[in-house]
This record gives C-alpha cells, sequence and structure tokens, in this order.
C-alpha cells in the first residue's frame, strides 16, 4: 500500500525532529524500514499512526534512534579509514604506483633545482604530523588485533593498512632522526643528498596519503548522492 506524501513527510519530521536525527544516510535507510513497515500495517487494518508509533517503539524509542545513529556513525568511518588505506596501498603497491614514482621525480626535481625545499617542507609541516599519528595509529590497531586474536599474525595484517608504506615512512623517519640526534653528536651527517632524498621521500608520502584522502571522500559523496537520487519503478 503507498503512502501519501503527507504520511512520507510524517516520516521524515518523526525523524529528524522527534528523534533529533542527522545522519542522511541513516535517516534514509530507516525511512525505508518505516515505509515498508506502515505500509504493511495500513494494509491490515492498523491506523497510520499507531503503525508509526509500533515501529518507533521496535527501534527502541528515541533511545534507539540515536544509538543507532552513533554506531552508524562509527562504522562510517572504519569503512572510510579501510577505503582511505586501501587507495594508499594501491599509490604503494598497486595500479597507481606511477604517479607515486612521479610525484618523488617531480618534488626531487623541485627540491634540487629550483631551490624549493624549504617552502615545500613548510607547506607539507601540518600534514607530516597528521600523517606520522595516523601511522602510529594503524600500527597500534594492528598491535591490538595481534593480541586481541592470540598472537595470531593473519589477524594483525588484515588490519586496514599499507605495510610498504608504513614501513618506508617509519624508515626515513628513523634515519632523519638518527642523522639529527645520533650522528650530529659525533659530527657526523649523513650525504646531502640522502638526507634531501630521504625528506623527499616523506613529502611524496604526504601527498600520497593526501591524495587517497581526496579519492576517499569523493567515492564517499558520490556513492551518497546515487543512494539518494530517486529510484526508477
Amino acid at each position: 500500500m503507498r503512502l501519501t506524501p503527507a504520511q512520507l513527510t510524517a516520516i521524515d519530521q518523526h525523524l529528524r525532529k522527534e528523534n533529533w536525527l542527522l545522519n542522511e544516510d541513516l535517516i534514509t535507510e530507516l525511512t525505508d524500514h518505516y515505509i515498508n513497515g506502515i505500509s504493511d500495517r495500513l494494509a491490515s487494518g492498523t491506523a497510520f499512526d499507531v503503525a508509526l508509533r509500533e515501529i518507533h517503539t521496535g527501534f527502541g524509542g528515541r533511545k534507539g534512534l540515536l544509538k543507532m545513529e552513533e554506531d552508524y556513525q562509527v562504522q562510517s568511518y572504519r569503512k572510510h579509514a579501510q577505503l582511505e588505506w586501501q587507495l594508499i596501498r594501491s599509490f604503494m603497491d598497486g595500479s597507481k604506483r606511477p604517479i607515486t614514482v612521479g610525484l618523488f621525480v617531480g618534488l626531487y626535481i623541485v627540491n634540487t633545482y629550483f631551490g624549493a625545499e624549504d617552502m615545500v617542507k613548510t607547506g607539507l609541516a601540518v600534514g607530516f604530523l597528521f600523517v606520522t599519528a595516523s601511522v602510529l595509529v594503524s600500527i597500534a590497531k594492528s598491535i591490538f588485533f595481534f593480541y586481541q586474536n592470540r598472537h595470531e599474525v593473519s589477524q594483525a595484517v588484515m588490519q586496514p593498512s599499507s605495510p610498504v608504506f608504513i614501513a618506508v615512512y617509519l624508515l626515513s623517519v628513523s634515519l632523519l632522526l638518527f642523522n639529527k640526534y645520533g650522528l650530529a653528536t659525533y659530527g657526523l651527517s649523513l650525504p646531502a643528498s640522502v638526507i634531501l632524498s630521504l625528506r623527499t621521500l616523506l613529502e611524496t608520502l604526504c601527498l600520497v596519503y593526501y591524495a587517497a584522502i581526496v579519492l576517499s571522500l569523493k567515492q564517499v559523496l558520490r556513492k551518497s548522492l546515487y543512494s539518494r537520487l530517486p529510484k526508477s519503478a
């Protein structure tokens, strides 16, 4: 049984204003559940208001719906993070690896022949801290799952990440820190060309991380847009 426009509006107001829901994707899913459930009840002679209250109660009332929205947002964040790392992996050892090589070569030329190393380093300073935090969080999650699953290496490796990205990133950072705080103590230093290469590599990895974020957001927004388009009969 098809619902009237007024009834559809009542469902939308019920979810948004009466239950304070904000997540558009969840509202869309819940609206479908409400429409199907109410249609079945109307067909059996139940009044619209009664059917609406029954379905609302079935979801646990306002508290249940808000808890559902909280869980939905957490799951959405996890899916987004997983998508980001999948894209990062494609840049490191997948189909997009030539792009990464091209970025490195381009940045190296800019840093070497155009004297823009300081400018590039300054522009990526904040991003460097963000990427470092993301890498450390990914490692912490892998360690957590490693111990949670009784030292199952496969479970830890299955966590969304890019082992190549993390290994190269940590190696580059470690060498630069060793040069600055280890070798410098004894008046030694890595060759300037090596230091430049390591810094350029870190800049490349930062740009790869940014690119993955942009591409993942693009995919999420596109999927969200398609899900909201009216479905053909």
